[in-house]
């Protein structure tokens, strides 16, 4: 690839300065990982089939993974994390989505970092050595396209003016981004190429039979689905009529119910300011409770990179550079007009809401390429919500980032600020006031609320069976339209107080038990079984009975269902399906892709669990001295840091919050099947059979056809 990269160079004097360049950094900067030891010293921590893994290559695999939560992280955020860290592997590598998530963990990866991906390495060595005996290799134009992919990974520009790499842009992003030379990038680049084809090969036969599909669609479709309708206090208040000295006249002998009610909606009557933003985020790797030299170092030097930041923000704010106008929004499908350069306009010569917005609009674009906050990123820094004091006082903020925002006016730039990921920069798009109600004010309408549901309380089975009977006396017609006509006749309005909702499917769904469901993609524990839950409604054993009973030409419930508390009645109808060939299509779709992936994993993970056997049996995978001091340095520190921590935060994981649910461990069995019963008969899904390494060679440096992705 090298020669390429001469060949492409725009002129023998440019290499020449481009090699001394080299030599220059060479000399001058140290770019040994932080992995190494105390001395600076590359060490090797394993021997795997004859090549070895040393610090230099796990830092630059580090490079190209995502970080595990830290030990002290909560909330959504800390389950994206995990949920990322978890279920890919070297994700930022330049390969596909498709692949990333073909993982070699049957359970989940270990919390230390460098434990996990030291595997993955050995994992990457095993594969390529296997690929290279049936026939596989790389070619320069394939390793060309997997470092094009870096660009988008790193958001870097790689390429020159003539769409080729540029050689000194390339080095510089290998040795300071990456922490690594070009010769072995590209050498590491190359295995994981190989990788990525026998995963192909290994997985890309593995199709799901029609016939597996149609069962798992019926088992799917069978699930009743409920249309019912509740009637609870809350509800049924709105049929009792109270009058002014009525409510005036309870306000007063319950006056201590009055403040309750009001103090339960502080929130609405006790509104604090808030303040809607952008924000820019240069990350920070997190701080630990005992200042590290190192740590202190890079988080100066991420100071240093935020206020480059600001200084290019500041060109805008200050009317250095011309701003583009704010367009509508493109139709899908059509292309944004062109930018006129009469135009184009600096913030000295526009005033008002439009500089406002044309600012807000810069320094989206810029935080749409610079910024380093995932979940902003992509909304130009964005945070959909507005923001009070305490929520900017709170990770992934700081109490100094509200304090700068409190003083700060629509469209005014504040940072960097120190917060708790790293330096952010912000622009404030709204400010919005906050505003008090006091008690006085609404004390007569929480009085007349309270009392009518204090009088409805007593009416509750009487109108429940009332709105029952109407149903049952249409059993055609939906509950929605029974619930209308219901309310017509009571209040002359057929949009309330009372109202039909709808269940989610009974049962357990075969592709929730396959996928894992919400838990599984946020990380959180795998549900229990609860067959008397019913989504939607709760805990109702009488009504989870019942709905199984229920058919088309019967779908009224014959009785009124109580809830657990006694608080709530509800009337319940089966809902009719209706003939939809595209949603079918789509479940159909959803069943195939997820059955075929979990059956790709698996052979996957068969596949890489026998060349680990045999590596292991053969004496190939040997873990240095320096690795097992290594290691235990990283556990005993996150193990420090847990302990430092609140109770409430302490999680012994290190970060992951738990396993990947069910599949055992690397040394385990392969995953077992799946029965369902479809129509009441057992229908069993058994996993493929455990793939062998393919026996025909495949003429090297030719890519196997990607399989269709599949999301993770």
């Amino acid at each position: 690839m090298l020669e390429n990269l001469r060949r492409h160079s725009r002129s023998t004097l440019i290499y020449v300065l481009f090699a001394i360049l080299i030599a220059v950094f060479a000399l001058t900067f140290n770019t040994a990982s932080r992995i190494t030891n105390a001395g600076g010293n590359v060490e090797v921590l394993a021997e795997v089939a004859g090549t070895s893994i040393d610090t230099r290559e796990l830092q630059l695999a580090m490079n190209l993974s995502p970080d595990p939560p830290g030990p002290g992280e909560q909330g959504f955020e800390k389950r994206q994390a995990q949920n990322r860290y978890q279920r890919t592997r070297m994700p930022y590598s330049g390969t596909v989505p498709e692949l990333a998530v073909l993982t070699p963990w049957e359970g989940a990866p270990p919390s230390i970092k460098s434990e996990k991906l030291l595997h993955e390495l050995t994992e990457s060595i095993l594969v390529a050595a296997d690929a290279h005996k049936h026939g596989l290799g790389v070619s320069d134009e394939e390793l060309a396209r997997r470092v094009r992919r870096l660009e988008r990974s790193f958001g870097e520009k790689l390429t020159g003016d003539s769409g080729e790499i540029d050689p000194r842009k390339y080095d510089v992003f290998a040795r300071f981004k990456l922490g690594a030379s070009k010769a072995s990038l590209e050498a590491f680049l190359r295995r994981e190429i190989l990788r990525d084809k026998m995963a192909q090969v290994v997985t890309s036969g593995i199709l799901l039979a029609p016939s597996e599909v149609d069962a798992l669609v019926q088992a799917e479709s069978a699930r009743p689905v409920l249309e019912f309708v509740t009637v609870d206090a809350d509800t049924a208040a709105g049929l009792v009529d109270v009058t002014d000295p009525d409510a005036d006249a309870w306000a007063v002998a319950n006056a201590a119910k009055v403040k309750a009610a009001y103090d339960a909606k502080a929130a609405d009557y006790q509104v604090p300011e808030r303040w809607n933003v952008r924000a820019l985020l240069v990350a920070a790797p997190a701080k630990e409770a005992q200042p590290s030299p190192e740590v202190e170092k890079q988080w100066t030097e991420k100071k240093a990179a935020a206020d480059e930041v600001r200084k290019e923000l500041d060109g805008a704010w200050n009317g250095e550079i011309a701003l583009d106008p704010v367009l509508p929004p493109v139709e899908e499908g059509k292309e944004a007009p062109a930018v006129v350069e009469a135009d184009r306009k600096k913030a000295t010569e526009l005033a008002g809401a439009e500089k406002i917005d044309r600012l807000l609009q810069h320094f989206s674009k810029v935080a749409s390429e610079k910024s380093e906050h995932m979940i902003t990123k992509d909304q130009g820094g964005k945070f959909a919500e507005d923001k009070t004091a305490e929520s900017l006082s709170r990770s992934p903020f700081a109490p100094a980032v509200a304090t700068a925002v409190a003083g700060a006016e629509p469209g005014t730039l504040v940072g960097p600020i120190e917060g708790a990921q790293g330096w952010w920069l912000l622009v404030v798009e709204k400010r919005l006031a906050g505003k008090a109600t006091p008690l006085v004010d609404v004390q007569r309408d929480l009085a007349r609320t309270e009392l009518q549901r204090e009088r409805a309380a007593g009416e509750l089975d009487k109108v429940a069976e009332a709105v029952r009977l109407a149903a049952a006396a249409t059993p055609t017609t939906a509950l929605g339209e029974v619930v209308k006509k219901w309310n017509l006749s009571r209040t002359g309005k057929d949009d309330g107080p009372l109202s039909a909702s709808e269940s989610g499917a009974l049962g357990k769904s075969p592709l929730q038990a396959m996928q894992g469901g919400i838990e599984a993609m946020l990380g959180l524990p795998a549900p229990e079984d609860a067959p008397d839950n019913i989504p939607g409604m709760g805990k109702l054993p009488e009504v989870a009975k019942a709905a199984w009973t229920l058919r088309a030409d019967a779908p009224v419930a014959g009785q009124v269902f109580k809830s657990e508390d006694g608080k709530a009645r509800y009337v319940v109808r089966l809902k009719a399906p209706k003939p939809d060939a595209e949603a079918d299509a789509k479940l159909k779709d959803s069943v195939g892709r997820a059955v075929t992936q979990l059956r790709r994993q698996a052979a996957w993970r068969a596949y890489v669990r026998k060349l680990f056997v045999d590596a292991e049996t053969a004496g190939q995978i040997e873990k240095t001295e320096a690795w097992t001091t290594a290691l235990q340095l990283e556990r005993d520190r996150v193990a420090t840091l847990l302990k430092r921590l609140p109770a409430a935060q302490q999680d012994p994981t290190g970060g992951a919050l738990g396993g990947l649910g069910g599949l055992g461990t690397l040394s385990g069995e392969a995953p077992g099947g799946m029965q369902l019963n479809v129509g009441g008969k057992p229908v069993q899904l058994l996993p493929s059979p455990a793939p062998v390494a393919p026996a025909v060679p495949v003429a090297p440096a030719v890519p196997v056809a990607p399989v269709a992705p599949v999301a993770p």
